[in-house]
């Protein structure tokens, strides 16, 4: 039987945003004993959360600015068939977003924001494991590892920055062989397999979206409700507490928890707060069922700027960073365009064509650090977004630093980098 975890006083607590982090969210404080309300019009993991990877990726310590990816930032930007892209309509808006991620990726703030990434990175399986034990969801993470495949010596210096980190952090990591690849993918194409790049403690989960729905069921049991509604307005109540205006209604908490994803940012200009954050919209395609056994485990294909990823509903082709806000359609053309290189990397794909295509909006700020912990006006709000392309791997770490706080008890790693005074 499920037994609460000890906590302080209980409180009536708002989630705002249905994805992984706040259903991981809702069940940590559920477990505390809070009642909790979840607002999203969307059903658990629907969003975001449903089309990663599939990682739980411990030791991206890398941030997304470094010094190499700022001197490709222009070829990135502007042209059409590259693995990034800003949209011209978009380039005026985000050019203070653009300011400060060229600012974060200066040598020593990569390694400022690296260590700042280790502590919750290295907790962040032990966190998933222990609320899945709670949600009786433990054999939807699995730990194959994360692998990245190079098709020569050459391409694989690539990784000196990555391994510099790592290697201070003691990150654990292992350089494999053209053998060891094919042994460990024996479907992928051995012309490609000159050098691997293994994180052999890294989790993987091939179905996001059930584990969001899992951690939100478990919540459920504990008196967790879940609102499908949408959230059009939040205020701090002169009485103390917050109020959420949602679908014309309006409901009053203890306390708010912002996990809205990209959405976060009108709700913190609300509460008068600031925060940069922008939109790195990413793209899959999904090859079917009949795929899913090609595969180990997720593959990382650099110089093919992809990740292969065999999910529940099949070989999953995941690709792209569009900067292009939360409005504008979504352009399909970059990511079709590297089926082929797909089917180089996997040959059994040659003859099976594409079953479906996606699109989702990932919340980044322009220094990669998550957005976790009150708000500078009072600990009625928490924030909890801004996660960027570690939304699956933090968030039930994020989960539980939120439910810390929200018990005024000591939290595990230090949260001053991730707080949104920084802004």
């Amino acid at each position: 039987m499920l037994q609460r975890l000890k906590g302080g006083e209980l409180l009536s607590v708002a989630i705002v945003g249905a994805g992984i982090v706040g259903c991981a969210t809702a069940l940590a404080l559920a477990l505390d004993g809070h009642q909790v309300t979840l607002f999203d019009p969307d059903a658990p993991g629907a969003g975001t959360s449903s089309g990663n990877a599939g990682g739980i990726v411990t030791g991206s310590v890398t941030p997304t600015a470094t010094p190499e990816v700022l001197r490709a930032l222009p070829f990135y930007l502007f042209d059409k068939s590259s693995p990034a892209v800003l949209r011209l309509r978009h380039s005026l808006k985000v050019l203070p977003w653009l300011f400060r991620f060229a600012r974060a990726g200066l040598p020593n703030e990569v390694d400022r924001i690296a260590a700042a990434l280790h502590p919750i990175l290295s907790g962040s399986l032990t966190a998933h494991g222990a609320l899945a034990a709670h949600a009786g969801a433990q054999a939807m993470i699995t730990q194959e590892g994360w692998l990245k495949v190079f098709a020569s010596e050459q391409a694989f210096t690539a990784t000196a920055q990555d391994r510099r980190l790592m290697d201070r952090f003691g990150v654990n990591y292992a350089i494999l062989d053209h053998k060891a690849v094919t042994d460990l993918e024996p479907n992928l194409n051995p012309d490609l397999c000159a050098v691997g790049f293994y994180q052999p403690d890294c989790g993987f989960v091939r179905n996001p979206k059930g584990l969001a729905q899992a951690y939100f069921d478990a919540a459920a049991r504990f008196g967790a409700i879940h609102l499908r509604q949408r959230v059009g307005g939040v205020a701090r109540r002169s009485e103390g507490g917050v109020a959420v205006h949602a679908d014309g209604v309006t409901h009053r908490f203890d306390r708010l928890v912002v996990a809205a994803g990209a959405w976060s940012a009108s709700l913190v200009k609300q509460l008068g707060d600031r925060v940069s954050l922008d939109t790195e919209r990413g793209y899959h395609i999904s090859f079917g069922p009949q795929t899913a056994g090609l595969l180990r485990g997720p593959l990382v294909l650099p110089g093919m700027s992809m990740v292969l990823s065999p999910m529940h509903d099949g070989l999953r082709l995941v690709s792209g960073d569009e900067l292009a806000g939360l409005a504008a359609p979504p352009n399909y053309n970059r990511i079709r365009a590297l089926i082929p290189a797909a089917r180089r990397a996997v040959p059994a794909l040659h003859d099976i064509s594409f079953r479906s295509e996606w699109m989702g909006f990932r919340p980044s700020t322009p220094d990669s650090l998550p957005v976790i912990g009150p708000s500078p006006q009072g600990n009625d709000v928490i924030y909890a977004f801004g996660h960027g392309h570690l939304g699956l791997t933090l968030s039930a770490i994020t989960a539980q630093m939120v439910a810390d706080t929200v018990a005024a008890r000591v939290l595990s790693v230090d949260p001053a980098p991730y707080l949104i005074s920084r802004f």
